[in-house]
């Protein structure tokens, strides 16, 4: 069998650029996706206020959260630790974690991998408009992706 090696396209965008949506209480920006990095993984700035917080949860893909703005609270397993801009928080793939923004406003880059966890966040920001969330809905998607909440 012969492996056929795909070759994404070069790609700069400028401060701001990026296509926006909502979730839940983050705002998303995407820079890169799969089809920028053939797969491997996929880039967007989440912004978000006060006190956003997601409850404890797994799922099967990394996350790594580089602090552009802001002050965190990253809970990873039974350990919490305050982090600010320029820090860096790496979530292997099913590890039990959390964040709180302690800050007015957090601005964060994340880096998922693979770039296919791109679709549940997409997924969540087309099917749940409105706080608080309907339960019903988050479990059939997290359920989907592979994302269990603790």
């Amino acid at each position: 069998m012969k492996t056929v090696v795909q070759h994404a396209q070069p790609k700069i965008l400028e401060s701001g650029q990026g296509d926006m949506h909502s979730m839940l209480t983050h705002t998303l920006v995407w820079k890169l996706d799969g089809n920028d990095t053939n797969g491997q993984y996929a880039v967007f700035e989440m912004i978000d206020a006060a006190y956003g917080e997601p409850p404890l949860h797994r799922h099967p893909w990394e996350e790594t959260f580089y602090i552009l703005e802001g002050e965190l609270e990253i809970t990873l397993g039974h350990r919490q630790q305050v982090v600010t801009a320029g820090a860096v928080s790496h979530i292997p793939a099913n590890a039990v974690h959390t964040f709180k923004v302690l800050s007015a406003i957090a601005r964060v880059l994340m880096i998922v991998s693979p770039a296919t966890a791109a679709e549940f966040y997409r997924e969540v920001g087309e099917r749940i408009t409105s706080l608080p969330p309907d339960l019903t809905v988050l479990q059939e998607i997290s359920a989907k992706y592979g994302l269990r909440f603790e």
